[in-house]
């Protein structure tokens, strides 16, 4: 699941998406403890951890996203 800004766009839906109609999707892997979590602190630039809300399941290798809470996606890491 990866993509440009520059990817073709699909009406109604955009681009960097995963469209349906009429359709099932079934996704497969891991159960996991909790999808998403709510930074307890902000994590400065360069630092090399996180401090999170709520306990977590990630292991050491996996990778993260950091959205910002800010209506500019410019803003997320």
């Amino acid at each position: 699941m990866y993509g440009t800004l520059a990817d073709p766009y699909l009406p109604l839906y955009g681009n960097k998406c995963i469209g349906l109609r009429e359709s099932t999707l079934d996704m497969h892997g891991v159960k996991r403890l909790r999808t998403w979590t709510v930074m307890k602190e902000t994590a400065l630039s360069g630092s090399d951890k996180i401090i999170l809300n709520e306990p977590v399941d990630w292991v050491a290798g996996e990778q993260i996203a950091i959205a910002t809470t800010s209506f500019d996606n410019t803003e997320s890491e």
